[in-house]
């Protein structure tokens, strides 16, 4: 015989089912907006790291080319280490140049990088790459080349000129990021 159901026992179980599942539906929406939004963060921290890396990788660039216009020629004896001229030499500074600006524009890192006081290299894109060298020290001696030392006596050039190379690179989303480097040229 088949079961017989009335009014009277579906009324007494009063919608927990509906409840129940309600509160179901409700966990699993908020399971998936949270694991949502994570994905969406972490997609953004991606996209900056990125950016981050853009930026360095356009300084390291700068870096480059300004070691490579030293390297050049004659470029470290120019003039404008001595006689500062932004009209002329813009990315040349003289021993002590930043350190006679006032703050912040003695700060590479605060500075206002522009055609005065930096150069942008030649590979950039619309001022991403800028570089500005500094010479710290001219005609500094190279140890080990003397007899005193346990050496022979050259008679090859045995002084150079010490440069500190500072480079800025910035990416699409103005992610900055700056390079440092020392660098020698043989003075003579």
């Amino acid at each position: 015989m088949a079961p017989k159901f009335t009014l009277g026992s579906r009324l007494e179980q009063g919608g927990s089912a509906l409840i129940s599942s309600l509160m179901i539906l409700i966990l699993v929406m908020i399971i998936g907006v949270t694991s949502m939004s994570i994905s969406d963060i972490q997609f953004k921290l991606a996209g900056n790291l990125q950016f981050q890396s853009t930026a360095m990788s356009s300084s390291e660039t700068a870096v480059v080319e300004a070691e490579n216009w030293l390297a050049t020629g004659s470029n470290y004896l120019n003039g404008g280490f001595t006689t500062y001229s932004s009209a002329t030499t813009p990315h040349l500074h003289p021993i002590g140049h930043l350190a006679g600006l006032t703050a912040p524009g003695n700060d590479v890192l605060t500075m206002t990088w522009d055609n005065a006081n930096s150069t942008e290299a030649a590979t950039s894109a619309a001022g991403s790459q800028r570089y500005l060298v500094e010479l710290l020290a001219q005609n500094v001696k190279l140890l080990g080349d003397d007899v005193s030392t346990g050496g022979r006596k050259s008679t090859a050039c045995s002084q150079v000129n010490i440069y500190r190379v500072t480079a800025r690179g910035v990416s699409a989303r103005n992610a900055t990021r700056f390079v440092q480097t020392n660098y020698s040229v043989l003075s003579c």
